[in-house]
């Protein structure tokens, strides 16, 4: 009789061949047949299984007190070193594949979701390994920073969603809408970026912003040739320095002023 566990080891790589055959397809024919640095194998066989057990572990119960209700937003998130190997089509092209087997799984266990399924997969800038995150919508992200248990209840709220409004030298604007829950907004030459600055000093992906739950932003150099920084200090290779209104963002040659934060 063969082991169930094999079973279930057997279709996590069955979906995970299935996913490398149709993500290198796509991306090949978007890139002229360069998929580069593509996961193998094995990383695509344990992103779907660890995605898998995510939604496994974060089920919720339905009217009728069973646990079938699946999270709807799955979250990949690469180490900065892993994702500036792959381009942003193929990170595109991986999070509708993943997306697929996470759908495809959930239909097979007849579970259910509250909101249309979404997956997303980009760099996550303080992560120091790939990371899964399975949520239901409306979830509450926690709040960092300890309080002081003598001190009462903690008065620190979450925020979610912030309004950045960048201003460059030349009179052109910017504005990037942040959220705690997504990936970080990327500056950078290339399109795909949040913010793109089309001059040769500012690297293909430069330099990322990122939400905070406590409702504060931080800005990080991204390994870019020319470097970063804020009000003429340079941000080391790996610190992510908070960012305020009135701040000098320097791009490369380029620079940009925090106009607003709302």
């Amino acid at each position: 009789m063969a082991d169930k566990n094999d079973s279930v080891l057997d279709k996590a790589e069955q979906l995970a061949r299935r996913v490398l055959e149709r993500l290198g397809s796509k991306v090949d024919s978007k890139l002229g047949g360069s998929a580069d640095a593509a996961l193998s194998h094995r990383e695509v066989s344990d992103l779907t299984s660890r995605i898998e057990r995510e939604i496994e572990a974060n089920l919720r119960a339905d009217r009728e007190g069973v646990k079938r209700v699946a999270p709807n937003r799955i979250r990949v998130g690469f180490t900065y070193e892993r994702a500036t190997q792959m381009s942003d089509e193929y990170l595109d092209a991986l999070a509708r594949e993943l997306k697929g087997a996470a759908y495809e799984f959930i239909a097979n266990r007849r579970y259910s979701t509250l909101a249309p399924l979404t997956v997303s997969a980009a760099s996550d800038l303080f992560a120091k390994s790939t990371l899964i995150k399975a949520q239901f919508d409306g979830d509450p992200e926690p709040a960092t920073g300890a309080s002081n248990p003598t001190a009462g209840p903690s008065t620190q709220v979450a925020v979610n969603e912030r309004i950045l409004l960048l201003q460059g030298s030349g009179g052109r604007s910017f504005r990037i809408t942040l959220k705690a829950s997504a990936a970080s907004a990327t500056i950078g030459r290339t399109a795909g970026n949040a913010v793109q600055l089309d001059d040769q000093s500012v690297s293909r992906l430069h330099c990322s912003l990122t939400l905070k739950a406590t409702g504060q932003l931080l800005i990080a150099d991204l390994g870019s040739a020319n470097g970063t920084t804020v009000n003429g200090q340079s941000l080391t290779a790996s610190e992510a320095r908070p960012l305020n209104k009135g701040d000098c963002i320097g791009v490369g040659d380029l620079r940009l002023t925090v106009v607003e934060i709302s």
